[in-house]
Parts: C-alpha cells; structure tokens; sequence
C-alpha cells in the first residue's frame, strides 16, 4: 500500500465529489483518514464506517476551512487521535461567480479569492511544522487545469492564486523534505452514491466502464503523488482533461 502508516486530512470529504473519492483512495493505500465535513455528518460517518469496516482507521470532523479557529480544532484532532498529520488535501474552495470582467461583481470576485487562498494560509502554519521536523510531507490543493479557462473570469483567478500560493512555497518546503503540488481537473462531475464511489475506488465495473474524469480519476493522482513514486515532484500543477 502506497501510503502505509501516513495520517492524511482530506478537506471536504463528505460530498458526491472528488474529496470524497480522495479519503477513500487514500485509506485503500493503507492512510489513516479525517474526513472533514462542514454540514454533511451522515455522509461523513457512512465514509468513516466503510473505511474501518475494511480494517482501517478514520475519523470525521466538522470544520469550516475557511474559519481559522477550526482550522486549529482539524489538526488538533487530527493529531491528538493519530498522533500527527503527514498529508493534508485542500478541497473546497470559490464558488461560482460567471461574469466577464467588465461586469465583474467585485464584492463576489473577491470573495472567491478568499476562499481559495484561506484554507492555505489557514492549514499550512498548523501542518507544515510538524512535516518539516519529520522530514517528509505532503500538501495538496485542488485547483483547475491551465490555463484557466472556464467560463468564469473571477474563478479562474481565484484558482490561479491557489495554485500559486502552492509553488511559491515549493522551495521552502522543497528544503524540509516537503511537496507541494496542486490538481488541476477540468470539469469533474459527481459521484451519486458512496456505493458507485466504492466500485471505483475499488477498480470495479463502475470505474471500467467511465467515458470521461471521474473524482476516481483525481484520487488516483493525489495518491500517486502521496506515494514514494511522488518523492521528487513538487511546484506541479497535475492536469486532468474533460472528454465530451
């Protein structure tokens, strides 16, 4: 298993989408998993009991990541139940504000940015000293393919800084034994149930069968890039394409 032993928190975990795909890939490769939430318990501790039901260990926690008091609160419980944090995955980010810049709605557009840029410099302060000491770590966010081109002038900024805020710190970290790279997916689309989720996870007919990225497809990279294989990749923006 690629990632025996590690302690990953994987942020926004318990919707239909790739965080959800990310935690269990992640605890198929041997991680101990915090799932975290913001409103979604049930969906969060069926994925806790699925995971433990295969003999690993998980744990859900509710934080805004966006909030840093409870960002503080993730990481403490994330360490006091696992003993310390070794991955951490930036998921939830911007929502979706679609006008062109000359119809921008400031207030919306930087808001986006905001809430891109707040799990980072929110999480990485509580994870990457702990990282540095021990040498080895992973931080991962999930952003969007360049050249950010979606429909959406304010989101595509906002993805840009995320995935810069990342490679600006890839030296520093780089020193410590740290990488740090971004996902850059296309359009994803969800997952229905944790059921189908599981088959993919699993390499089943669900996943056989995809016609174009699927969140599996995301998970997959993020666990390649958890794994020994992923020792020497930093400041990377991984992109996944859309098949039509």
């Amino acid at each position: 298993m690629m990632c025996s032993g590690k302690v990953a928190i994987v942020a926004g975990a318990a919707g239909k989408g790739m965080g959800r795909s990310i935690a269990l890939t992640l605890a198929r490769e041997g991680a101990k998993v915090v799932v975290n939430y913001r409103t979604s318990a049930d969906s969060a501790a069926a994925i806790v009991a699925h995971i433990e039901r295969r003999g690993g260990r998980a744990l859900a926690f509710a934080a805004d990541v966006n909030d840093p008091d409870q960002c503080r609160a993730l990481v403490e419980a994330a360490t006091q139940t696992f003993g310390q944090v070794d991955i951490c995955i930036i998921g939830p980010g911007a929502g979706w504000h679609p006008e062109s810049i000359d119809r921008l709605d400031a207030a919306g557009a930087l808001d986006d940015v905001q809430k891109e840029l707040a799990p980072i410099y929110h999480l990485m302060p509580l994870v990457l000293p702990g990282m540095y000491e021990r040498k080895w770590g992973r931080v991962i966010a999930l952003a969007l393919t360049p050249p950010y081109n979606s429909p959406a002038y304010a989101y595509n900024v906002a993805k840009a800084a995320r995935a810069a805020a990342l490679s600006i710190a890839r030296d520093a970290a780089w020193s410590k034994g740290v990488t740090l790279n971004t996902i850059g997916p296309g359009p994803v689309g969800e997952i229905a149930t944790l059921d189908e989720a599981i088959e993919q996870c699993d390499h089943g007919p669900a996943w056989q069968q995809r016609g174009t990225t699927s969140p599996q497809d995301v998970a997959e990279g993020v666990a390649f890039l958890c794994s020994d294989a992923g020792n020497f990749i930093s400041g990377a923006v991984l992109p996944y394409l859309y098949r039509g």
